[in-house]
């Protein structure tokens, strides 16, 4: 998930009616629609309605909203509100800072930005694997948590549906442990599945996200996996100062050693 200003909220007293106005006016439907919450992408930017009074609100966009009320908190800011649910797995919290300034914080599941912040090269990274498991064996080592637990990351949240979680967990700790933020874009049962995917908290773009595609292609009394990493943003890999020639160099290495320990365990099966 990509940090930066995100979501605008506006209280209105007719849902309905102020839901109608703003779709009319940005010729547009929500994504969200629920008598609690109705929020539009608007270029990229949430616009979100709820029933109320008030003033509107700006929330920045959190992958964790309790970590990042924690940074806030750790920095001098008070807390106004603790991270808790406004529905629909939605999360906000908000704090106030030494400046008198209120700081709020979303955590959305349900909204998916842009995958890259620009324009993206034609560059892609390629890896393959041969196993002895049908694709639909091979799938599920892949889209879900208990699948990828045999392999590869022990500790995942999957939720293999468009817009779905697809987070895998490395490292020990609270915070970066692994692809937090990570989305399913698209699949294809027993066929392909596609997931946005981020860099390593050592390096500068963790914050931005290419995706990776997998097929999963029959061949003889096994399957052959193939896997392609794209969205490499035009700027950032033309840029000798940015950290996007080293992500994708690290991801060059890295998706050859998953894919050999992919084929390696599953070299035997039947």
């Amino acid at each position: 998930m990509r940090k930066g200003l995100r979501t605008i909220i506006h209280p209105v007293e007719d849902l309905a009616a102020a839901k109608d106005w703003y779709a009319k006016v940005f010729e547009t439907t929500p994504y969200f629609d629920e008598p609690f919450y109705v929020g539009f992408d608007i270029g990229g930017y949430e616009l979100g309605l709820v029933p109320g009074e008030g003033a509107s609100q700006a929330l920045w966009a959190a992958v964790d909203a309790e970590a990042a009320l924690a940074r806030a908190v750790d920095a001098g800011a008070t807390v106004l509100e603790e991270a808790h649910e406004v529905g629909g797995g939605i999360m906000v919290a908000t704090a106030k800072t030494p400046h008198g300034h209120v700081l709020g914080f979303i955590e959305n599941p349900h909204f998916a930005p842009p995958a890259t912040a620009s324009a993206s090269t034609s560059r892609e990274i390629h890896s393959e694997a041969r196993v002895s498991l049908s694709p639909a064996e091979a799938y599920a080592m892949w889209a879900s948590a208990e699948g990828l637990a045999q392999w590869w990351a022990t500790e995942a949240r999957v939720d293999a549906r468009p817009g779905g979680h697809y987070e895998l967990y490395f490292l020990e700790g609270p915070r970066e442990r692994g692809s937090e933020g990570c989305r399913v874009l698209s699949l294809l049962p027993d066929r392909m599945l596609s997931f946005t995917w981020n860099a390593p908290p050592h390096l500068r773009t963790r914050e931005e996200h290419t995706w990776v595609v997998l097929e999963f292609i029959p061949d003889g009394d096994g399957s052959r996996v193939t896997l392609t990493q794209l969205g490499w943003p035009e700027e950032g890999m033309a840029d000798a100062q940015s950290d996007w020639p080293a992500t994708f160099a690290y991801f060059e290495d890295a998706w050859a050693k998953v894919m050999g320990r992919f084929e390696t365990k599953f070299a035997g099966s039947s």
